[in-house]
This record gives structure tokens, sequence and C-alpha cells, in this order.
């Protein structure tokens, strides 16, 4: 079974004084819209959510009000993602053989996309959600200029959620110590520490809330998945 952590601790610095988190899709907050995605899921026995330092009640008061029965407490958060999840894992029950990690501000992942990464996650070790890249990238130079065009069917863009070993995690904290600070996403700690991570492909809509802008974007998928599915 699996312990999914939400990170909800970011600052949300481009949202010009809104809370990402706290903005609402369907009425329903955002952190608690991802959160819902992973109490479905029949591979996720517990929930911990990585708050703000300040704001842990109000977010676990507003979970439970919301039905989130599966969660365990909101913990709070550390200055960078690395330190939230590692402050989450503080929390996982020790019978729990395998994490998950999640982005509270991707809302719109589906359930159905969650177990594929789980399933993935308990085959091969480590396992990311991703989507494969359909623009062509360039890897530019220290001036600007560019210096190489990697092949694109080699590209995934890295989005969550990301799964893992329990064990295995513990042991890449613990040999990278300080480093983890520098990693950008969970992914990045297994590959500094030479283990395999597995791409598992997930849908192009599992957008990340970073701009106002994008809670428009986000309502109209969300009312479009509803409008196909005749709910």
């Amino acid at each position: 079974m699996f312990s999914a952590i939400i990170l909800a601790a970011g600052s949300s610095s481009r949202m010009e004084g809104t809370n990402k988190q706290l903005a609402k899709i369907a009425d329903t907050p955002v952190f608690i819209m991802s959160a819902l995605a992973f109490q479905r899921s029949d591979k996720v026995s517990e929930i911990i959510i990585a708050a703000p330092a300040d704001e842990t009640e109000r977010f676990e008061r507003m979970a439970r009000n919301y039905g989130l029965t599966k969660l365990k407490a909101a913990v709070g958060g550390g200055a960078t993602r690395a330190l939230s999840v590692k402050a989450a894992l503080e929390c996982v029950s020790e019978d729990i053989a395998h994490v998950a990690v999640h982005d509270g501000a991707r809302p719109l992942i589906t359930t159905e996309e969650i177990d594929r990464v789980l399933c993935d996650a308990e085959e091969y070790g480590a396992a990311i959600g991703a989507v494969k890249a359909t623009d062509t990238v360039k890897v530019s130079d220290a001036d600007g200029f560019v210096e190489a065009t990697p092949p694109r069917e080699t590209l995934y863009y890295a989005q969550t959620p990301q799964a893992f070993s329990k064990a295995l995690y513990l042991e890449c904290l613990e040999a990278l110590g300080d480093r983890i600070e520098n990693a950008t996403d969970d992914s990045s700690i297994f590959e500094m520490c030479g283990k395999r991570v597995k791409l598992t492909e997930i849908c192009c809509c599992n957008m990340k809330i970073t701009r106002p802008d994008d809670l428009a974007a986000a309502q109209a998928i969300y009312d479009n998945r509803r409008m196909v599915k005749g709910l």
C-alpha cells in the first residue's frame, strides 16, 4: 500500500496574492481536488498533506470537511520541496512500503493515471508520471545560443505523481544529506543516487496551477471532462 504526500506548502509567488492551493475549481479547493483523486485509489491507504507551517490546522480541518477520510495528518512544509517531502515522510506509517508524492497544484490528475504510476513504482521501485514532449527542445550554451537539439522522441516532461519504494527513498535521503535541497523533484533525488526511474506516460491535461489564468484553463478542462462523461 501507498502513503500519498500532497505538497501544498508553496509560496504561490506568481499568483498575484492568491494562494493557489485554496483557489477553487468547481467549488473545491485545488489541493483538496488533488488529494481526493488519491483518496479514490485502492492502492492508497493514507494521505499526508504538507501545508504552510502556520496553517496546518486550517488545511487539516478543510481536508476533513471535504470528506478526506484517508487523511492521516497535515504537517508543516519546509523551505524547499525536498524539505517538505522529508517532513511528510516522518509521518508515514511504519508498515507502509511505498510513497507517492504529488503537487497539490495539479488538481486534474485522475485516479486511473495515479494507479498506473503506482503499479510501475511497485514493479520497478521508482516511477514518475510524465508526458511525451511534442515540441522541439533546444539546449542553450552560456551565451543563449543553440548548442544542441536532442531527439524529441527521447524527451518527456516530468510531472507528478512520483512514487517510490519508501526504503529506497530513505536510503537516498541519507546518502545525499544536505544535497537534497538542490533537487527540483523527487526523481532527481533517485537519479543523484544512480537509481533507475520508470517513466509512466500520463495525460497532457495534468497541468500545474502556477498563474491566475491557469485556474480558468483548469476549470474549462474539468467542465469538459464532466460533459464528456455526462455528469
